[in-house]
């Protein structure tokens, strides 16, 4: 149990399903309905996912260890390092993960007949591993890593099928529009609301990474600056979101729509008013925990827009 809580099984999961509705209710009807196969088949398919959850579980695990003297400041009582897991255990399940997914990768690689492509592998987890060790205690950068992170899981699996996607755009460009923008859209907000999300964090643990010599946007520039930079991308978030109302209001998708104004507009608008009130831990700590609402419904809109 331990061990999952090190890797943030929920979040692994919302991983899992933003791939696999993805793939299975976007991509591949596309596909098919241009008479196209998709380059993996379903056991393929899961080898990616397995790999891409092995590359996020390391990055959870790595963020823990070098930031285990900021998090008995920040939030002792979820500490798991030398806690629940000693920290040798914890290096030796780090470098497992790591070489398992290599693995895995190198495998997919050969088996698409391109070997090169095994070098996203670790490339992404040594982007990881420099944002927890060097970004992460550094203005943005370190929020800016982690967004573009959420927005590859999604296009990890346009790209993993590009190639029969580009043969798609070629013989049914008006089959293969709905997906490639909906991806695009996904992939935005991931980035937009990973990034609203992750500066409120940063809010929220101001006390312990002033400690840990960190140089986050609030340590740099203050609370209120913070506020309003997190504001900047939840107001965006916002503006994009209603855009895509906007257009389903004129595509006449009533459900997507109704959807999307109760699920998202409706908890974001609630969330930067709460942010603008926000003064306490407590507070940021809140609407850290209820930004992720926010996000998991964006992921639960591809159901309705598939």
């Amino acid at each position: 149990m331990a061990y999952l809580r090190l890797v943030r099984f929920p979040n692994l999961l919302i991983v899992v399903l933003t791939q696999f509705l993805l793939q299975y209710l976007l991509v591949v009807p596309a596909l098919e309905n241009g008479g196209i196969s998709p380059a993996l088949d379903l056991p393929h398919f899961i080898l990616l996912i397995i790999s891409t959850l092995l590359i996020a579980a390391s990055g959870y695990v790595i963020n823990d260890l070098t930031d285990y003297p900021i998090d008995l400041i920040n939030k002792p009582e979820k500490v798991i390092i030398n806690r629940l897991i000693p920290e040798v255990q914890a290096w030796n399940y780090y470098y497992g993960l790591i070489a398992t997914g290599f693995l895995i990768s190198l495998y997919l690689a050969w088996h698409v007949d391109n070997l090169p492509l095994v070098l996203i592998y670790p490339s992404a987890v040594a982007l990881l591993y420099w944002y927890s060790t060097k970004y992460k205690a550094t203005v943005l950068w370190g929020n800016i890593i982690v967004g573009l992170f959420c927005a590859f899981v999604a296009g990890i699996v346009f790209f993993a099928e590009r190639h029969s996607i580009a043969q798609l755009i070629e013989q049914a460009p008006e089959v293969a529009q709905n997906p490639l923008l909906i991806g695009a859209a996904y992939m935005a907000f991931a980035f937009c609301a990973t990034l609203f999300r992750e500066i409120i964090k940063d809010l929220e643990d101001v006390l312990g990474d002033e400690q840990g010599d960190c140089r986050t946007f609030p340590i740099v520039y203050g609370i209120k600056n913070g506020k309003r930079i997190a504001g900047f991308f939840g107001l965006l978030l916002l503006f994009g979101v209603e855009s895509l109302g906007y257009f389903l209001g004129q595509e006449e998708q009533w459900l997507s729509l109704g959807f999307v104004m109760v699920a998202i507009v409706g908890p974001l608008i609630f969330a930067l008013y709460r942010l603008w009130q926000a003064e306490a831990k407590q507070d940021f700590h809140f609407l850290s925990q209820f930004s992720k609402y926010v996000i998991l419904s964006g992921v639960f809109l591809i159901l309705l827009l598939g």
